[in-house]
């Protein structure tokens, strides 16, 4: 079998169980009427005629929904009795894990495609900067990248899909908020370490038009180790 192929396989069984259980129609559906009623607060009610308060709020938002996306991945396998079928296939680990990171990916591209809805409002009534709200955009498809490639390493790290969420929502929350310990290190080192490593850090750059090399590979590093991670602890167990 062509590696793509075995990719192709295991993307295509990943997207018809997201679409017969009520997992993507759950996720989807939370993540809009959040988005709705950020936007809807930003613009109406506060007056804000941008989307960067908004973007931030999807942001959050997104941290809080992906566990849920990602905790059956491996989990749902194991406690299913199909994880040893799956590994007897002939596909190799990395194939059955780019497979299933590439099928939540997909919903999550689902979700950002579904929420520039509010977007009609923005420019039938003001004058948004359509630069910023790209990298806004871009930058929450690469944070929404990391969180996914993040929680499918720990939904492989446990059969219970319960504890894979429990324990990949304070990872990430700690990812978005370490940016805020800077003020309580005294070394400098710590410091820019922990601006390094901050999510909601990188992701403000987007928000704010900027479409830094840095950021961009910062996310991409993180969703590259994460499936290196997961791969080669698959390949262990196997």
């Amino acid at each position: 079998m062509n590696a793509w192929n075995g990719v192709a396989a295991v993307y295509g069984k990943e997207m018809q169980t997201y679409f017969r259980s009520p997992i993507a129609y759950f996720v989807i559906a939370v993540f809009l009427l959040g988005t709705g009623y950020f936007f809807t607060y930003n613009i109406f009610l506060t007056g804000v005629g941008t989307m960067d308060v908004t973007l931030q709020n999807m942001g959050i938002l997104l941290i809080t929904l992906s566990p849920v996306l990602t905790m059956r991945l491996f989990s749902g396998e194991y406690t299913g009795r199909t994880m040893e079928l799956l590994m007897t296939l002939p596909l190799r680990t990395w194939q059955v894990v780019l497979g299933k990171y590439l099928g939540a990916v997909s919903i999550l591209l689902l979700m950002t495609a579904a929420s520039a809805i509010n977007l009609v409002p923005l420019y039938l009534y003001g004058s948004p900067h359509t630069s910023n709200i790209v990298a806004g955009y871009i930058g929450f498809l690469l944070l929404g990248m990391a969180c996914i490639g993040i929680g499918q390493l720990f939904s492989a790290l446990t059969e219970n899909q319960i504890v894979a969420a429990l324990i990949t929502i304070p990872v990430l929350l700690l990812f978005w908020f370490i940016g805020h310990l800077q003020g309580l290190q005294s070394s400098v080192l710590l410091r820019d370490l922990f601006a390094h490593l901050s999510f909601s850090e990188h992701y403000a750059d987007f928000i704010q038009g900027l479409l830094r090399t840095e950021a961009i590979t910062f996310f991409l590093v993180v969703v590259a180790c994460a499936l290196t991670l997961n791969t080669s602890w698959l390949q262990w167990r196997r």
